[in-house]
């Protein structure tokens, strides 16, 4: 019997990668249960290309590429959706009384034999990978299509089969009306997308899809069968149907695969009629290693040093969709080794970790971020984590928290580290009090990584020159730039990483902050003491090759 390597003992031994490089990639992998490859591309260190290769070599099945071929979307018919995107496997070719299937390791043999009893057909297996697989899916089974499909069959109360994340369905709810709104999210998972606005028109109501921060019109949808949609979700969302004025949330959870997500869902009326927005959460991705947040060594440094404090306060600070949350959890997950007890106050809770107690704020009940901060302390907490300050009330409880040995993380809205003291003085904290619990703030951004398929050099213009030289005080000769390939839908981009600015409080900005000094000063005096500006973050990542000019003008300003 042949001898199986795993794919990282491949990719040591073809000096790929190191040893170190794949222990890193592993902890990822058992904190997040994403796949080895998968970690390896988003960070670089192989191309999709390269890990087909390996793939084939493990299995002994020969690899194909997926993008050169023409494929032959009338084969998709020969299986159930559901059954090829639970097993990853996909008909491709077909010569004579064989069938050509493209299939995501581990091969499993059932499988294999389930399409021969299915299809009566022989059956040869071809390696790809995850995102082969996800791209080529997406052409075959297209929203597009499925939206063509319920459109003419919506009178005929005709049925398809896909993958179900609605789970409640009113009596009377036509069938197809369900499978297009499982289709719909479907596919914005897929494609990673971060948030589905239903935007209403006169007519029609527009599908728009969030991918990596940036809008992208999806689709155009007739308005009763989109008020059909908007029902069915606001149903499974827990909210009610008969009011489409007044704004509403709600949420679900679903399993999409082999994933968990929830489902934030938010609806309003307009002047043609309801619109209503999903935010995709994926329970996996916002347990990420502190390590990938995609802080720079020196800033990380700082970070970890901060959260290993025994009280005190640290604050973290964007607009929504920043990514707080996931550093938040980050930050509380390296400290959940058993020997504090740590507690969460969130609205909502988005992630159940093991060994944290985590609170839900329900105002209905009366829990409050303020009025749960209260009983928390009252609970023998080492750690405290607030979802975030909106008012002064909850400020001052925090900031008395902390300066009774306790560790407070908090977030908060502000454009960056040195307006955050700054904000919590207007809301009326009291400056000493504030100047000797605070610890630390941490502002960040995300912005899209350069896909590392169509990564290209290029010499850079004058003004881009002048940039660094104004800005890190450095000369550059070379920038990067995605071209645009299938892998990242023609973007140029793929997957986001997050941009920070770390202000340390020592006991100068402490004096400042005791003194209700203006942000001027005190951003002046964070420079000074050495603090890594945001726009100076972003650009050293440009200079990387991580992301482009263009993004770091999109969140910072340049």
């Amino acid at each position: 019997m042949k001898e199986t390597f795993r794919i990282g003992d491949i990719l040591i031994k073809e000096g790929k990668i190191t040893q170190e490089q794949l222990e890193s990639a592993l902890e990822e992998q058992s904190k997040t249960g994403r796949k080895l490859g998968e970690i390896l591309i988003e960070r670089g260190l192989i191309t999709p290309t390269e890990l087909s290769k390996i793939l084939e070599k493990q299995s002994n099945i020969p690899s194909v590429n997926i993008e050169e071929r023409q494929l032959d979307t009338s084969l998709a018919s020969l299986l159930p959706e559901a059954f090829v995107r639970i097993n990853k496997v996909l008909p491709i070719g077909r010569t004579n009384d064989s069938l050509e299937v493209a299939v995501v390791p581990p091969i499993n043999p059932e499988v294999l034999e389930n399409i021969k009893l299915i299809t009566g057909l022989k059956v040869k297996p071809y390696i790809i990978t995850d995102a082969e697989f996800e791209r080529a899916l997406n052409k075959i089974y297209s929203i597009e299509t499925k939206v063509d499909k319920v459109i003419s069959t919506v009178q005929g109360r005709k049925e398809e089969t896909t993958v179900k994340v609605i789970s409640e369905v009113p009596s009377g709810t036509e069938p197809t009306t369900v499978n297009l709104a499982n289709s719909i999210i479907s596919d914005a998972i897929n494609r990673n997308a971060s948030d589905v606005h239903l935007d209403p028109g006169q007519n029609f109501t527009k599908v728009r899809y969030r991918i990596d921060g940036i809008m992208y019109d999806i689709l155009t949808i007739p308005k009763d069968i989109s008020d059909s949609i908007i029902s069915l979700l606001k149903v499974n969302a827990g909210m009610d149907i008969a009011e489409k004025r007044r704004s509403q949330d709600g949420h679900f959870s679903a399993k999409h695969g082999n994933e968990f997500f929830d489902f934030r869902v938010s609806s309003m009326g307009t002047a043609f009629g309801e619109k209503l927005n999903i935010r995709i959460l994926s329970k996996q991705k916002l347990l990420m290693p502190l390590e990938r947040l995609g802080m720079l060594k020196e800033q990380y440094d700082i970070f970890l040093n901060l959260i290993k404090r025994p009280y005190g306060i640290i604050l973290v600070t964007g607009p929504t969709g920043s990514g707080k949350t996931t550093t938040l959890y980050s930050a509380i997950s390296t400290l959940n080794t058993g020997e504090k007890e740590i507690i969460t106050l969130e609205d909502p809770v988005e992630y159940n970790i093991s060994g944290i107690v985590q609170i839900q704020i329900n105002e209905e009940a009366g829990i409050t971020f303020a009025t749960g901060l209260r009983s928390i302390l009252r609970l023998d907490p080492d750690i405290i984590m607030v979802g975030e300050i909106r008012d002064l009330e909850t400020a001052k409880i925090a900031v008395e928290a902390s300066l009774t040995g306790h560790l407070v993380f908090a977030s908060i809205h502000t454009n960056d580290a040195a307006s955050t003291p700054v904000r919590l003085l207007n809301l009326g904290v009291e400056p000493y009090l504030l100047a000797s619990s605070l610890l630390g703030v941490i502002a960040q951004r995300l912005v899209r990584v350069i896909c590392p398929n169509c990564k290209r050099e290029y010499i850079p213009q004058e003004f881009e020159k002048e940039i660094f030289r104004r800005e890190l005080q450095e000369d550059i000769e070379t920038l990067y730039f995605g071209a645009g390939c299938p892998i990242c839908g023609e973007t140029g981009y793929k997957g986001r990483t997050g941009v920070f600015e770390i202000m340390e409080i020592n006991e100068t900005i402490r004096e400042l902050i005791e003194k209700s000094a203006p942000y001027n000063k005190i951003k002046e005096e964070a420079i000074r003491s050495n603090m890594i500006t945001m726009r100076q973050a972003g650009l050293i990542k440009v200079k990387a090759g991580i992301t482009t000019l263009k993004e770091i003008e999109r969140v910072a300003g340049l």
